[in-house]
């Protein structure tokens, strides 16, 4: 997964392993240094320490044996040492790393995962592009704050034939460490760049999910600066701006967002939030209205439609809603209380039960644990 982006309030993280919504550029930079100690904070990581592999790893890929090999050879040969022949040598990790740590540590998140790739195919001599790939955005609630999700992966072409078949003809092959449905199919190509943009966005929501604002700005700014185009660094260093009482300056970049005609849930849901908290009630309902025709993909909505339908004493209805919700969110704890109570409703005694378990799986002391199980277990159906 990958381009974390943020919101406020219910803090939705866009993560940049994966797509944001374009934004015009502004050529004077939106920042605020004296606000963060700018100048104290260290240089951010570069391009050249963001592909940079591990020596070890660069010296096997550099044998001679090891080049000699035909393409298709040698990309399956590439992928058995760094990911094992099962592909299970790496443990995915909320976390975006640099190619050589990522080597190291076993663990990365998908975006870690494919510039790791992408650096050891460049090494192999083969034809390697990162790409985006236009799918649903995944949801995620860690330590208080709500992740959405990209995703990115990497796309190798391999000679499909002799030469003297055919010299022009390739064959396409997605390397994908985290698949998900409608994954594996061309996406839009990234240069390094835009994955150097995507790498510090995602460890500015990591700095601020981690209370520290200074370095979650200096990775924020690089990414900004690094590619204006990539919406989801703006809406993060809004939220970053919110938190440092900056609306003003939080408002300007969401609406340029918002302006750029491929707004995202986040970056809306985030101005709706300032703009609602500011008492503009008329600019507010405007945003939701559009919120409101983006409600497909927001899992947010689908929860809400399944607390009306509760109240409205419509349980089957609330299930439907909540489990569009499931699909397309995980880490919400919300979402298996309430369907714990839908499914306690239409008697169907035994999934809200599922339901517990599966709540209990994420917070053992949720008080609504030891409550439902009491109501159900004095009033079965």
């Amino acid at each position: 997964m990958v381009l974390r982006q943020l919101a406020w309030l219910l803090s939705v993280l866009l993560l940049a392993g994966c797509a944001a919504s374009p934004v015009r550029p502004d050529p004077g930079g939106p920042w605020h240094d004296e606000a963060f100690d700018h100048q104290r904070q260290p240089a951010v990581t570069g391009k050249d320490d963001l592909f940079r592999l591990d020596p070890g790893l660069a010296a096997r890929l550099r044998q001679p044996r090891y080049q000699a090999l035909p393409p298709p050879q040698r990309l399956e040969e590439l992928l058995d040492l760094i990911f094992g022949t099962d592909r299970k040598q790496f443990r995915y990790a909320s976390h975006s790393t640099v190619a050589a740590q990522t080597w190291q540590d076993k663990r990365g998140d998908c975006l870690s995962l494919t510039v790791l790739a992408y650096a050891a195919a460049r090494a192999s001599g083969l034809a390697a592009t990162m790409q985006e790939v236009p799918i649903a955005p995944s949801y995620d609630r860690r330590a208080g704050f709500d992740y959405v999700g990209r995703h990115v992966n990497l796309l190798i072409r391999l000679p499909g034939g002799t030469p003297s078949e055919n010299p022009l003809r390739v064959r396409e092959v997605i390397v994908d460490f985290e698949p998900k449905p409608g994954s594996v199919r061309r996406g839009q190509p990234l240069t390094d760049d835009a994955v150097l943009a995507r790498f510090h966005s995602n460890r500015g929501v990591e700095a601020m999910a981690a209370g520290r604002p200074a370095t979650a700005y200096a990775h924020l700014r690089a990414a900004v600066a690094i590619d204006p185009s990539l919406g989801a660094s703006y809406t993060n260093l809004a939220v970053l701006y919110r938190q440092a009482g900056l609306d003003e300056s939080a408002e300007r970049l969401l609406r340029r967002a918002v302006a750029s005609g491929h707004a995202d849930v986040p970056a809306l849901r985030t101005l709706h939030e300032l703009l609602a908290a500011q008492g503009r009630d008329a600019e507010a309902r405007e945003l939701a209205e559009r919120l409101q025709a983006m409600r497909a993909g927001d899992p947010y909505y689908w929860i809400g439609e399944g607390v009306r339908w509760l109240e409205e004493g419509q349980p089957q209805r609330a299930v439907s809603a909540l489990e569009r919700a499931q699909e397309m969110a995980s880490g919400f704890g919300e979402i298996h209380r309430l369907l714990a109570v839908a499914y306690w409703r239409l008697g169907q005694a035994a999934r809200a039960q599922e339901q517990l378990t599966l709540l209990a799986t994420l917070d053992q002391r949720d008080p609504a644990l030891g409550k439902l199980r009491r109501k159900f277990e004095a009033a079965p159906h």
